[in-house]
């Protein structure tokens, strides 16, 4: 085994696969709403990852109906997590999150709620709902940490640091709520040890799950005005590069967290750079098997 894939996860405890169906629970963030920032984070267009059945004003529900129906369709499945993905789905008056998660757990056949965050959208009041909803269904929570240095954090306006994340970790570890860490790899003034340094602190952290993705340069974002006036100011990941570099963090990664992905999908229209051609998840997959392989790598061999 050259890591240990979160569908296998899903098998072991569902029996089955269980789809992911993304839906914009109506959330903001204090990044964008002026509590942090009005600017958002640098790389950040949140076109590029909102479902694309949705226009902000349809209801969860209607939202679950036409994800559902397409995903069932595609992948020949029957049930699902309600996926809170876009914004920060934690950012909200306690009584309106409980309303919002509860019209999902509603729907049929959905098992479980998975709710992207930011690390500083995690309190103790919040920890205390999930909590309650855990006695019922399937909870995970996805932090974006998307680095775990200050310095890269503060170049992305991300207006949280390292320590931030590894409280919300610990709040979440405690109740025993499973967490997924969201990376991105690439993000200006990152180090080079950035891969070894990330699983390290993965493996001591207390998380289940982490998903990854390379720096994406996307349209829209303000990232993309610095790109195209200098771009040099950052260097991009070549598909070669980013295999080694998520080869490296494996190795470094202990062996019972699993792993969600490796890429991420912007629509074509949207993707300014890098352009990994045809390569999809599967495809990437493939081609990390082939290097570890070749280099006599597995996830946590390192440690």
């Amino acid at each position: 085994m050259y890591f240990n894939s979160a569908t296998n996860w899903t098998k072991e405890h569902f029996g089955k696969r269980i789809q992911k169906i993304p839906i914009d629970g109506g959330f903001s963030c204090p990044n964008r709403d002026g509590t942090l920032s009005s600017a958002g984070c640098l790389y950040c267009n949140n076109k590029s990852f909102t479902p694309f059945y949705t226009d902000g004003k349809s209801s969860i529900s209607q939202q679950l109906k036409t994800g559902t129906d397409f995903f069932s369709k595609r992948y020949k499945c029957d049930d699902f997590f309600a996926y809170f993905q876009t914004y920060s789905g934690t950012y909200a008056p306690i009584e309106t999150l409980e309303k919002r998660y509860r019209e999902a757990l509603r729907f049929p056949n959905i098992k479980g709620l998975i709710i992207a965050t930011r690390p500083d959208c995690i309190s103790k009041q919040v920890v205390d709902l999930l909590l309650k909803l855990k006695q019922e269904t399937y909870i995970r929570v996805e932090i974006g940490v998307e680095s775990f240095e200050d310095e890269v954090l503060k170049a992305i306006n991300r207006c949280h640091n390292f320590q931030t994340a590894i409280k919300a970790f610990s709040l979440l570890r405690e109740v025993e709520i499973d967490t997924s860490a969201h990376l991105i790899f690439g993000l200006p003034k990152e180090s080079i040890e950035s891969a070894k340094n990330y699983a390290l602190i993965l493996t001591d952290s207390g998380v289940n799950f982490v998903k990854l993705h390379h720096l994406q340069i996307v349209d829209g974002s303000r990232l993309a005005e610095v790109f195209k006036n200098n771009p040099d100011f950052i260097k991009l990941h070549t598909l070669n590069s980013y295999i080694e570099k998520v080869s490296e963090f494996l190795s470094y990664l202990k062996k019972d967290i699993f792993v969600e992905r490796f890429i991420n999908r912007v629509p074509k229209d949207l993707l300014i750079a890098p352009k990994f051609e045809d390569i999809n998840e599967n495809k990437f997959t493939q081609k990390l098997i082939e290097y570890m392989s070749k280099n006599s790598l597995s996830q946590g061999c390192m440690i």
